[in-house]
């Protein structure tokens, strides 16, 4: 079941009416059988994996609470002198049975996401590189595993550290990790923020309900009206590059950014329009990468959450282990001045980028999105350390020239990311760049343009409603970036005028949608 699906509609519209006329201490209730229909629609056979990962987080974390109470018990009515004696020793017992149960579950997690995720593309790239025939296993990826594995991993690890008291009730954990809005591809929640909105049952708020519609509105123009209409001239054009000109490459990638950007974000802007209609607040996912100034900036407005929980649960670990310490003491002895101090931080952004390419699939073009990002997180990382060391602050410059260095860093920064896009587009890394070089190779033979719409079949009308609906969203998010809330502007217009915004607007969606022609999935539902 689709989020782009009329099946899907009348699905929330379903559990809307359920959860609202359910009595509010049991809407949780509503809520976790939704979920579970949700996923039992969409992936009947694998939803296993998913009951999996719930109950071994679950009990996982019981038993750590049980080990701690424990502890507890144990020093308790002690005097002084045994407290002395015993405790450190106590102490560590009791610290190496959570660690080994964290490691285990971790274990556990990630080893059904390397099996479904992983197993099958390294299996037949031994099998090549041993010469015999590949396996060819076809293994059904369940929706959304990276990301509700992600996120009740998160939770281990909060509970591990002591950050959050372990749920008691595993139908209640059970709704925290399969909460059907953020299931398909985010985002990434945590504990504390979640888990109270989802049990505690929400009053019915007018407002807070219309301002989940619109969100909806907003998400399903970008996935219908842009994503699918650029994803129309980007196959057209990248399937069959070699009959392009460089400048037609360069605009056919132009679409798979705008593709993947509109795609992404609006089925999150979906996800949060439907979780807020039932009162719940999904943790922001995107707050306008493109207008990012450094490719750091960018991707800590890209998948907002991915970043916090690569930070959270992978770079401060990292950074804060006894290994990475002695490569820390070892950069400092080996290497001159500031240079010692500032490359463990650079090579820890790396790893971190790396994972990330790792995480996106198993191809060799999204390890190469990793090591491409992750070299220039890496000199970023070491030019703004550079600056914290000697503490040097940026100039003062007149306004039109600071204009100008704005713009700039702008643009480098979108031509950085839209360059690493190739990779991300690809189908291997050889093609990757075989497009790379064709965007910079002019064919005398032909001109660019000439029967473009013939050759893409790609009409004019589709161009005018993408470049039109395109600077609607640059508009919309130019003035969001100012500050501007554009949909509390919206609710506070009187009633009639919110009415005639929301009827034309889902009238014009379903009128471009159809037109294009197209549909289909969102691109990080299998992740």
């Amino acid at each position: 079941m689709s989020f782009i699906s009329v099946q899907f509609l009348v699905f929330i519209a379903l559990v809307f009416i359920a959860y609202y006329i359910t009595p509010k201490p049991i809407r949780w209730v509503v809520l976790l059988f939704s979920s579970y229909t949700f996923y039992l629609m969409n992936d009947l056979k694998v939803v296993i994996f998913l009951i999996l990962t719930t109950l071994s987080i679950y009990f996982a974390a019981r038993k750590m609470k049980s080990l701690t109470n424990d502890q507890r018990k144990l020093f308790e009515d002690k005097d002084e002198e045994w407290l002395s004696n015993n405790k450190k020793k106590y102490v560590t017992k009791f610290k190496r049975k959570r660690k080994a149960l964290l490691v285990v579950t971790l274990l556990f997690n990630f080893g059904i996401l390397f099996a479904l995720k992983y197993f099958a593309t390294i299996a037949d790239m031994f099998a090549e590189l041993i010469n015999v025939k590949p396996l060819n296993l076809n293994i059904l990826l369940p929706l959304g595993i990276s990301f509700y594995i992600f996120q009740s991993v998160g939770y281990l690890i909060d509970v591990y550290f002591n950050k959050v008291e372990p749920e008691k009730n595993v139908l209640k954990f059970a709704l925290f990790v399969s909460f059907f809005p953020q299931l398909v591809q985010g985002p990434i929640s945590r504990y504390n923020q979640l888990a109270p909105q989802l049990v505690e049952g929400n009053d019915f708020d007018w407002k807070s309900f219309k301002s989940g519609v619109l969100l909806m509105i907003w998400g399903y123009f970008k996935k219908l009206v842009i994503a699918d209409r650029a994803n129309i001239l980007y196959t057209a054009i990248m399937d069959n590059y070699s009959s392009f000109q460089g400048i037609e490459i360069f605009v056919g990638m132009l679409c798979f950014v705008l593709k993947i950007y509109c795609d992404f974000s609006g089925g999150i802007d979906i996800a949060m329009g439907v979780a807020k209609c039932v009162g719940v607040d999904l943790t922001p996912n995107f707050k306008r990468p493109f207008f990012a100034l450094s490719v750091t900036e960018y991707w800590r407005r890209w998948h907002i959450t991915l970043g916090a929980w690569m930070k959270d649960y992978v770079l401060y670990p990292l950074t804060l282990s006894k290994g990475f310490n002695k490569f820390i003491k070892k950069c400092r002895k080996s290497l001159p001045g500031v240079a010692g101090k500032v490359i463990p931080s650079g090579v820890a952004m790396f790893f971190v980028f790396l994972l990330v390419g790792i995480w996106h699939g198993p191809n060799l073009t999204y390890l190469m999105v990793g090591v491409y990002n992750g070299v220039i997180i890496f000199i970023e990382t070491i030019i703004n350390e550079v600056r914290k060391i000697k503490k040097i602050q940026p100039k003062q410059h007149k306004k039109s020239t600071q204009r100008f260095i704005t713009a700039t860093k702008l643009i480098s920064t979108f031509m950085l990311v839209y360059f690493g896009k190739y990779f991300s587009a690809a189908p291997s890394v050889s093609v990757a760049f075989d497009w790379f070089v064709a965007t910079f190779t002019y064919n005398s033979s032909s001109i660019p343009f000439q029967d473009f719409f013939s050759r893409t079949d790609f009409n004019l009308i589709n161009l005018i409603i993408l470049i039109l609906a395109t600077g609607l969203l640059i508009f919309v998010e130019v003035l969001q970036e100012r500050g501007v809330k554009i949909r509390e502007n919206i609710l506070a217009k009187n009633v009639v005028w919110q009415w005639v915004i929301v009827g034309v607007s889902i009238f014009l969606i379903v009128l471009l949608a159809a037109y294009s022609g197209t549909g289909g999935g969102f691109a990080y539902e299998n992740f």
